[in-house]
Protein backbone atom coordinates (compact mmCIF):
# COMPACT_ATOMS: atom_id res chain seq x y z
CA UNK A 1 0.00 0.00 0.00
CA UNK A 2 2.75 2.50 0.84
CA UNK A 3 4.27 3.76 -2.67
CA UNK A 4 0.69 3.70 -4.49
CA UNK A 5 -0.56 7.70 -3.46
CA UNK A 6 0.12 10.36 -5.74
CA UNK A 7 -0.62 13.92 -5.17
CA UNK A 8 0.32 17.03 -6.39
CA UNK A 9 2.54 20.61 -5.00
CA UNK A 10 -0.84 22.64 -5.14
CA UNK A 11 -2.96 20.02 -3.19
CA UNK A 12 0.01 20.21 -0.47
CA UNK A 13 0.04 24.05 -0.19
CA UNK A 14 -4.01 23.58 0.31
CA UNK A 15 -3.06 21.21 3.26
CA UNK A 16 -0.59 23.42 4.54
CA UNK A 17 -2.61 26.35 4.51
CA UNK A 18 -5.59 24.59 6.45
CA UNK A 19 -3.11 22.97 9.11
CA UNK A 20 -1.35 26.04 9.68
CA UNK A 21 -4.32 28.29 9.60
CA UNK A 22 -6.65 25.95 12.32
CA UNK A 23 -3.41 25.19 14.33
CA UNK A 24 -2.45 29.47 14.82
CA UNK A 25 -6.38 30.25 15.46
CA UNK A 26 -6.17 27.53 18.13
CA UNK A 27 -3.04 29.12 19.95
CA UNK A 28 -3.98 32.64 19.57
CA UNK A 29 -7.54 32.12 20.49
CA UNK A 30 -9.04 33.56 17.09
CA UNK A 31 -11.51 32.00 15.35
CA UNK A 32 -12.80 34.15 12.04
CA UNK A 33 -11.31 33.64 9.09
CA UNK A 34 -10.30 36.98 8.02
CA UNK A 35 -9.50 37.97 11.36
CA UNK A 36 -7.27 35.13 11.27
CA UNK A 37 -5.65 35.70 7.96
CA UNK A 38 -4.94 39.48 9.51
CA UNK A 39 -3.31 38.73 12.70
CA UNK A 40 -1.16 36.21 10.86
CA UNK A 41 -0.21 38.30 8.08
CA UNK A 42 0.61 41.22 11.13
CA UNK A 43 2.21 38.24 13.27
CA UNK A 44 4.69 35.91 10.77
CA UNK A 45 6.89 34.96 13.49
CA UNK A 46 3.67 32.69 14.49
CA UNK A 47 3.47 31.32 11.24
CA UNK A 48 7.18 30.64 11.06
CA UNK A 49 6.67 28.62 14.84
CA UNK A 50 2.99 26.66 13.90
CA UNK A 51 4.89 26.63 10.26
CA UNK A 52 7.71 24.48 11.40
CA UNK A 53 5.60 21.96 13.19
CA UNK A 54 3.25 22.02 10.10
CA UNK A 55 5.57 21.39 7.39
CA UNK A 56 7.34 18.20 9.72
CA UNK A 57 4.57 16.56 10.43
CA UNK A 58 3.45 16.82 6.75
CA UNK A 59 7.07 16.19 5.94
CA UNK A 60 6.83 12.89 7.94
CA UNK A 61 3.38 11.70 6.41
CA UNK A 62 4.84 12.23 2.68
CA UNK A 63 7.84 9.97 3.44
CA UNK A 64 6.33 7.20 5.65
CA UNK A 65 3.78 7.00 2.80
CA UNK A 66 6.12 7.61 -0.11
CA UNK A 67 4.02 9.63 -1.34
CA UNK A 68 4.67 10.72 -5.15
CA UNK A 69 4.36 14.23 -6.05
CA UNK A 70 3.84 15.43 -9.15
CA UNK A 71 3.99 18.91 -10.33
CA UNK A 72 0.63 20.99 -11.11
CA UNK A 73 -1.22 21.00 -14.54
CA UNK A 74 -1.04 23.88 -16.57
CA UNK A 75 -3.03 26.84 -15.99
CA UNK A 76 -5.01 26.50 -19.37
CA UNK A 77 -5.78 23.43 -18.33
CA UNK A 78 -7.29 24.44 -15.33
CA UNK A 79 -9.14 27.16 -17.46
CA UNK A 80 -10.70 24.41 -19.19
CA UNK A 81 -11.97 22.48 -16.21
CA UNK A 82 -13.32 25.84 -14.55
CA UNK A 83 -15.18 26.63 -17.72
CA UNK A 84 -16.57 22.04 -18.28
CA UNK A 85 -17.41 21.69 -14.86
CA UNK A 86 -17.82 25.05 -12.87
CA UNK A 87 -14.71 24.01 -10.48
CA UNK A 88 -13.03 27.26 -8.50
CA UNK A 89 -9.18 27.36 -9.56
CA UNK A 90 -7.76 25.27 -6.78
CA UNK A 91 -9.96 22.20 -7.27
CA UNK A 92 -9.88 22.58 -11.11
CA UNK A 93 -6.41 22.35 -11.21
CA UNK A 94 -6.54 19.25 -9.09
CA UNK A 95 -8.92 17.71 -11.20
CA UNK A 96 -6.70 19.43 -14.33
CA UNK A 97 -3.56 17.69 -13.00
CA UNK A 98 -5.46 14.39 -12.67
CA UNK A 99 -6.25 14.21 -16.19
CA UNK A 100 -3.14 15.66 -16.94
CA UNK A 101 -1.67 12.37 -15.67
CA UNK A 102 -4.00 10.16 -16.26
CA UNK A 103 -5.71 9.80 -12.22
CA UNK A 104 -8.77 8.19 -12.67
CA UNK A 105 -9.19 8.04 -8.72
CA UNK A 106 -9.41 10.71 -5.86
CA UNK A 107 -9.69 10.50 -2.14
CA UNK A 108 -11.68 13.65 -1.37
CA UNK A 109 -14.24 14.74 1.62
CA UNK A 110 -15.08 17.74 -0.98
CA UNK A 111 -18.10 17.08 -2.68
CA UNK A 112 -17.31 19.28 -5.84
CA UNK A 113 -15.67 16.56 -7.71
CA UNK A 114 -18.62 14.55 -7.97
CA UNK A 115 -19.61 16.71 -10.69
CA UNK A 116 -16.10 15.40 -12.88
CA UNK A 117 -17.28 12.50 -14.97
CA UNK A 118 -13.96 10.49 -15.33
CA UNK A 119 -13.06 10.77 -11.52
CA UNK A 120 -14.13 8.31 -9.76
CA UNK A 121 -14.63 9.24 -5.78
CA UNK A 122 -12.75 6.99 -2.93
CA UNK A 123 -14.22 7.26 0.00
CA UNK A 124 -12.11 6.96 3.46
Amino acid sequence: MRGDFTTSTNVIEEVVYVLIKEKAGEIVGVEKHYDLLKYLRDNPEVVMEVGKEVISDVSDFLDFWKIRILPPAMHLDMFEIIAEYGLLPNDALIVATCKYYGIKKIATFDEDFKRVDFLEIIKA
